[in-house]
């Protein structure tokens, strides 16, 4: 089927009816502001000194915005690119119109899935790669992020990091300052939140995190809207999908017919909420409520509720006054159903900006990397034929050179051998068959000729590796598996701004950044 992101930002008409406006038009008129209201804004400001954020606001700008779910060691790459995106867009449209605007990375705290955040990945100092899993000693099963405590394996995690990736004059800093966050830790998305903000330590990148009291109550308009009026938005929603799909784009969102767009808590654990015979249930706790229990329940305990993905942008709409959403390809894909949920809880829907994309590599890395002539794409291929391909790209072989020149004759005269005998079936078959065998004898030859020089191979496969392992580990792009951390244990502090200067936001290709 046709892809959303590529055509969105392509910009064809298919794509951009399901959008608010493109990302060029995000610059050609001046952002709208109002007031945050003053105890959130008070709220916003003291999260943001609670973590050692460097960003306050007022609480009246425009606003971009981005987020990620909270990860082991701030989470992927592509975190910390989506903010790098946000600042500059935020400071791009601030100078062309002279608005206030500022850039926020939302903290997904209420997340609830911890096994897509419980890994972390590094790039070793040998070209290797160090795979970590966050298990908690204690079931954490639905609780969000807020509420996965810290223990005290991930000290170890730390010491096991800077081991393995550092080497240099800032890894014990960095190692220090894991330990130190760490402590002051309640949660894994308080450790998230904290990292992030000295990643970005002296820029106006705000942070918020939807389960701060202020903001609870400040969203719960939303969620009383989906109690007073069940399964609308879902509604919405599968309408949406169907009309992607009739449209040839696949639907990101499929939701079931009694499924609500919010979650209880119910102890420690995010439940999903159903609508079913005039009630809602809470079926893995087999409870029940009539829409006036759980309206009394929102008046009282605004906490306990929190939006789904659809009704998480309604609310993140709510609270800012958001002119764009800094978005990743998967992001995008489901942002294009939600057009008609805004217009149903009556809120502007933000353009969708796509984030910057980089691979950070090195001259090293890249002298190798162009000698064997690969693209960076080709890096996710299969190691045997990398291996292969870089083999030939190192240099002539002669003998190789003579056994193809002689191949090319034998199959062209074995060809016309087995044309002559087109008469006999026989012959003719038998003559076919020859031509495999024939064929398939040159193919050993020559890769034993390729593979014959045992300490050629070895260097080879090992530039190949070291490759395959920095720019694409397990086969998929750099920003999809490595955090920052080895990349600061590695250049230090100073890296987040030479990665700010070096990226750029607009044209939405690849950055290939040399450190």
């Amino acid at each position: 089927m046709r892809s959303i992101p590529a055509e969105y930002r392509a910009g064809t008409p298919e794509a951009m009816a399901f959008f608010a406006g493109s990302p060029a038009s995000l610059m050609q008129a001046p952002p709208k502001c109002r007031a945050w209201g003053a105890e959130f804004t008070d709220a916003v400001n003291g999260y943001n000194e609670g973590i050692g954020a460097s960003g306050r606001c007022r609480g009246e700008e425009a606003v971009i915005i981005t987020g990620q779910q909270p990860g082991l060691f701030s989470g992927p790459l592509y975190s910390v690119y989506k903010a790098i995106s946000a600042i500059k867009v935020a400071a791009t449209l601030e100078a062309k119109h002279g608005v206030p605007c500022v850039p926020i990375y939302w903290v997904g705290s209420e997340d609830h899935d911890l096994a897509e955040a419980a890994s972390a990945h590094f790039l070793t100092a040998n070209h290797s790669i160090l795979s970590l899993e966050y298990k908690p000693a204690a079931p954490v099963d639905g609780f969000p992020m807020h509420r996965v405590p810290i223990e005290p394996s991930l000290h170890g995690f730390v010491d096991r990091a800077a081991e393995e990736c550092g080497g240099t004059e800032f890894s014990g800093e960095v190692a220090r300052f894991l330990h130190g966050t760490l402590d002051a830790s309640v949660s894994l998305a308080d450790w998230s939140a904290r990292l992030l903000a000295r990643i970005f330590r002296d820029t106006p990148l705000l942070f918020y995190a939807p389960h701060i009291e202020a903001g609870r109550r400040a969203a719960a308009p939303i969620v009383r809207r989906e109690i007073e009026d069940p399964l609308r938005s879902t509604r919405a929603l599968n309408d949406a999908g169907r009309a992607l799909e009739a449209a040839g784009f696949p639907p990101q969102v499929v939701k079931g017919p009694t499924e609500c767009n919010f979650f209880l808590m119910v102890g420690d654990r995010r439940r999903k909420v159903l609508y079913e015979n005039d009630q809602f249930v809470v079926p893995e706790e087999e409870t029940r409520y009539s829409k006036e229990q759980l309206l009394a329940l929102l008046a009282e305990a605004s906490e306990r509720f929190s939006p789904n993905v659809a009704l998480r942008c309604v609310t993140q709409q709510q609270l800012f006054p958001a002119a764009a959403y800094v978005a990743g390809p998967g992001e995008l894909a489901y942002w294009a159903q939600l057009k008609p949920v805004f217009a149903m809880f009556d809120q502007p829907m933000p353009i969708v900006y796509p984030r910057a994309h980089a691979t950070l590599t090195t001259m090293k890395l890249e002298k190798i990397r162009r000698k064997i002539g690969f693209e960076l794409d080709e890096l996710a291929g299969l190691p045997n034929g990398l291996l292969d391909r870089a083999l030939h790209a190192a240099g002539a072989n002669p003998s190789i050179e003579t056994v193809r020149s002689r191949r090319e004759t034998i199959r062209a005269q074995l060809a016309e051998m087995t044309s002559a005998l087109g008469k006999d079936k026989t012959g003719q078959a038998m003559a076919t068959a020859l031509e495999r065998e024939v064929g398939a004898g040159f193919d050993r030859l020559e890769r034993s000729l390729l593979y014959g020089d045992n300490a050629k191979v070895e260097t080879i496969r090992k530039q190949v590796d070291r490759l395959c392992n920095s720019l694409m580990p397990l086969r998929k792009p750099q920003e999809r598996v490595f955090n920052i951390f080895p990349f600061l244990f590695e250049h230090g502090w100073d890296l987040i701004p030479r990665l700010i200067e070096s990226i750029d936001a607009e044209p939405f290709a690849t950055n290939v950044v040399e450190l």
